[in-house]
């Protein structure tokens, strides 16, 4: 860094990095608020759109870590500016794609930009900051994914209904383009390269994170094993597979089964992303110092709002309430998530941890969509409320598991 960087904020670079997390995040998830529109225009079953979901989050697994090492030598702003115009080349040929087959292939091709893109976003934004305000810049940098859920998505929606959802991903493309070029314009040139550890309270965020974990006060006396991350990993990916299965289909559930009039799906989804968005951000203060009490917490909600929305749909009111209830618990759980496993991973191995961590994640959104595309094809709308319920329950008895293994781990051991 220039002296000048040392002492100045680098405001510019972090909210337009913060931008490019939000339009990458709301490509991503698209699919959800106009799978009601691509179905019919593509020709295909909701299912199928929701695999589109799957193919992305699986091909950012499984390429995001040896496209890293192969392209490891590439100045990051290029490679930020470069993935982000692949992103927008990917999202046009969406647009434009003449069969379902052709929009899946573009989804991979946008899925491998993801993975290139998130895995590079972190490392070059410790490039722009000391280290004391590496933890700020990371939740600026990742809080435009979170914000993608709260605008993003809802806004793509509406732009759907009004243009029709080919358009809308022209639009999304079209900004892309304008988000590259100004990164090309404000990243500072000449950046020193990210070293080849990062620090050691720095955690790959995950989509939805807006706050920041470093707000959680973890427990002083936690026991660390790569074994009890490996659990939490678990937790995640079942967390996010039970979370997927009915998010992924939440708009055809809500113009069917609740019977919402299309013009309030914009509305709901809008409404789901604010009560996530509050939950983000006032879990450090909630939580702080008992992040145990705010899982169960969480698993509460998840079960009771997805409870209402799955059960109780011929009432619109309390489906809706059930919903909201349902982003404040998916707007807990990733940070709690994160904060858990800095508390249980050792410090030598947290860089790990954190792959690991993002790994899970993916998969956990690949698998939910896939999961919901079998019980949709199987059992209808109904299906899916029940399959969430089921996934959320084993989360709650995983869970438990993990808080008998870190206490059995943090008993003094006696001979």
């Amino acid at each position: 860094m220039t002296d000048a960087s040392a002492t100045k904020f680098p405001w510019a670079p972090l909210l337009t990095l913060a931008t490019a997390t939000f339009m990458s995040i709301t490509t991503e998830m698209l699919p959800t608020g106009l799978m009601h529109l691509m179905a019919p225009g593509l020709g295909v079953a909701e299912s199928q759109i929701g695999l589109l979901m799957t193919v992305f989050a699986y091909s950012v697994v499984v390429t995001s870590t040896p496209l890293m090492v192969l392209l490891r030598r590439v100045p990051k702003r290029v490679l930020l500016v470069s993935v982000l115009l692949l992103f927008s080349v990917s999202t046009l040929a969406t647009a434009f794609a003449p069969t379902y087959g052709w929009v899946l292939a573009t989804r991979i091709l946008t899925g491998i930009a993801q993975g290139v893109f998130w895995s590079s976003v972190t490392a070059y934004t410790a490039t722009l900051v000391r280290p004391e305000q590496l933890t700020k810049a990371v939740s600026i940098t990742s809080g435009g994914g979170g914000l993608a859920f709260v605008l993003g998505v809802p806004l793509g929606t509406l732009l759907g209904q009004l243009f029709g959802w080919r358009l809308t991903f022209v639009a999304l493309a079209a900004v892309s383009i304008a988000v590259a070029a100004l990164l090309w314009l404000v990243l500072p040139k000449g950046q020193r390269e990210p070293a080849a550890s990062t620090s050691p309270i720095e955690v790959q965020p995950a989509p939805q994170a807006i706050g920041d974990t470093a707000a959680i006060v973890l427990p002083r006396r936690s026991p660390r094993s790569m074994g009890l991350v490996a659990l939490v990993c678990v937790l995640c990916a079942i967390v996010m597979t039970g979370h997927y299965s009915f998010y992924s289909y939440v708009s055809p559930y809500l113009l069917g089964p609740v019977s919402l009039p299309e013009g309030w799906l914009p509305v709901a989804l809008f409404g789901y992303g604010i009560a996530a968005a509050g939950a983000t951000f006032a879990t450090g203060l909630v939580f702080s110092g008992r992040p145990g009490i705010g899982f169960y917490t969480s698993f509460a909600l998840f079960l009771v709002g997805g409870g209402s929305l799955a059960l109780l749909a011929d009432h619109q009111p309390l489906a809706l309430a059930g919903m909201f209830l349902w982003g404040i618990a998916m707007g807990f759980t990733p940070t709690l998530l994160q904060a858990r496993l800095l508390a249980v991973a050792p410090t030598r191995h947290r860089d790990l941890a954190s792959a690991l961590y993002t790994s899970a994640f993916n998969l956990g959104i690949g698998s939910g969509s896939f999961v919901g595309g079998l019980v949709l094809d199987a059992t209808g709308l109904g299906g899916l409320g029940i399959t969430f319920l089921a996934m959320i329950g084993l989360a709650v008895l995983l869970n438990l598991g993990i808080d008998l293994a870190a206490a059995r781990a943090a008993r003094p051991r006696t001979r």
